[in-house]
């Protein structure tokens, strides 16, 4: 009867301290996945912000690419057209540039943190990897983009002037008069056929871009609901 008395009270005593751990270590997990989940909603608000940016870019690189084909396809010909309608067309060629700013803050805190290894869908931490990979080639060929139009954006501040100060719905000016030659240097014509080709690679960047991040934003919506739904229950 002694043995069995100290048993039930060795056994007692193990299953208080293996609850005592089990219950600490649930609310480090809970804290932990509490802190991750903060982090992930706080990214969603980033990638939402990261869509609005690039629908305003899509509009304005897609516009850009509009008058710099009408341009080249017009080259030889602009003395049918208007003067004010070709300062329009080389304003928006040249000038309608864009400068995309992120904020990887938020995921750089995610990965020192070690709260990356909590999310339980794989296909979110590789999604992030690559978006943000991905943000630092679609600045590079935005700096390419805008180097190419420095000369282009010189020859039309030379021949241009103002007519009005209408601006478009992207708040951008397009009240512009051509009042140079009728017929554009070749080198202009060069630079506005070359910075095309790399628009587009820039457009089909924004355009895939915009179909990942909503998809990335579904994911992290369902881990956080998940968690919140096994935290009740």
């Amino acid at each position: 009867n002694l043995i069995a008395k100290y048993l039930i009270e060795l056994i007692v005593i193990i299953t208080g301290i293996s609850l005592s751990f089990y219950v600490d270590e649930l609310g480090k997990y809970n804290n932990n996945e509490k802190l991750k989940n903060q982090s992930l909603k706080r990214i969603l608000q980033n990638l939402e912000g990261d869509i609005k940016d690039n629908r305003w870019n899509y509009k304005a690189v897609s516009r850009s690419i509009e008058s710099g084909d009408w341009i080249f396809k017009n080259r030889k010909r602009l003395n049918n057209f208007s003067r004010d309608t070709i300062g329009f067309h080389l304003t928006r060629a040249n000038n309608f540039l864009t400068i995309f700013v992120d904020n990887q803050e938020e995921y750089s805190t995610l990965k020192s943190s070690g709260y990356i290894e909590l999310i339980k869908n794989e296909s979110i931490v590789k999604s992030l990897q690559n978006k943000y990979v991905g943000h630092g080639w679609m600045k590079e060929l935005e700096k390419f983009i805008i180097r190419i139009s420095n000369t282009p954006i010189e020859y039309e501040h030379k021949n241009s002037e103002f007519i009005n100060d209408s601006l478009n719905d992207l708040g951008l000016p397009v009240g512009k008069r051509y009042v140079g030659d009728l017929n554009f240097p070749r080198e202009i014509i060069g630079r506005i056929k070359e910075k095309l080709f790399w628009q587009n690679a820039y457009l089909r960047q924004i355009k895939s871009r915009l179909k990942k991040d909503s998809l990335l934003i579904v994911e992290i919506e369902n881990e956080v609901f998940l968690d919140i739904i096994f935290t009740i229950f």
